[in-house]
């Protein structure tokens, strides 16, 4: 990605913060604006949540007031998909499981690029499970996207293998012992690899994809080695390395990936 584009999207704000003036709807964030496809927004908000736009008018987003929210690298990945498939925009019949869910905020997305698209969203923390269900609510695809709370760990025994066409992931970035862990539960579970480790997150995307599926994911780019050992020790083979960098004359600081199963 350039440094033009990456400057672009991390200038924009994705969501607004609780003070935040008037969207273009007339609403504050965390206060009801119109009423989305889900009935009205308020009635699915708890009260440490806000409700903010996302880019675009593409409709609102719950979020937590403190704890887990999601940045500018969630919109990113989710942005790979559509630029690297854009022939399956309205493709039926895909697969789709997005891993670490946290809001939904990239299966959202993404059902607005394919309106066929449907699957499931896994969140191991029940809070951010429940924000993600009733953010599918909102925008009317509770009919098209699961969210089950479960760790990402055990979907070997609930699903049988290659169960699936697509894996996103917006993984943890740091190991267990690397850096300073956020007091935050949410955002320690977010951060470091707590509940599973990058060994464990291929491990699985490579039991879920069917033979050629296709996994999408951004990771920091001074771990790239290491994601390659695992992603290959897991049978998938990656095929498109995309360096996202902070500004022109600057390293590389995420790796947007998307990986073939199988792939050779």
């Amino acid at each position: 990605m350039s440094s033009e584009r990456y400057e672009r999207l991390r200038n924009m704000k994705p969501t607004r913060e609780p003070d935040a003036g008037p969207s273009r709807s007339g609403a504050r964030a965390g206060e009801a604006g119109t009423a989305g496809p889900g009935g009205d927004p308020e009635a699915l908000r708890e009260p440490d949540e806000t409700l903010e736009p996302l880019l675009r008018d593409q409709g609102g987003i719950l979020q937590k007031r403190e704890g887990y929210r999601f940045s500018l690298d969630a919109l990113l990945l989710a942005s790979l998909v559509p630029r690297l498939h854009g022939a399956a925009r309205h493709q039926a019949g895909i697969r789709y499981a997005d891993l670490g869910t946290g809001s939904g905020i990239i299966p959202i997305l993404l059902s607005k690029w394919n309106d066929c698209l449907t699957g499931l969203g896994v969140e191991i923390q029940p809070a951010l499970a429940s924000m993600a269900r009733r953010n599918m609510k909102l925008h009317g695809l509770e009919e098209r996207f699961q969210v089950l709370c479960a760790d990402l760990k055990d979907l070997p025994a609930r699903f049988p293998r290659g169960s699936f066409d697509w894996v996103t992931i917006n993984p943890p970035y740091r190991k267990l012992h690397s850096g300073r862990m956020n007091p935050d539960p949410q955002k320690a579970l977010a951060r470091h690899e707590l509940a599973a480790t990058l060994k464990d997150i291929c491990s699985v995307i490579g039991y879920l994809l069917r033979q050629k599926g296709r996994a999408f994911l951004i990771y920091p780019a001074s771990r790239l080695a290491g994601l390659f050992s695992e992603m290959t020790e897991a049978g998938l083979a990656p095929k498109v390395l995309r360096p996202v960098y902070p500004r022109a004359g600057e390293k590389a600081c995420w790796v947007l990936v998307e990986a073939v199963r199988g792939g050779g």
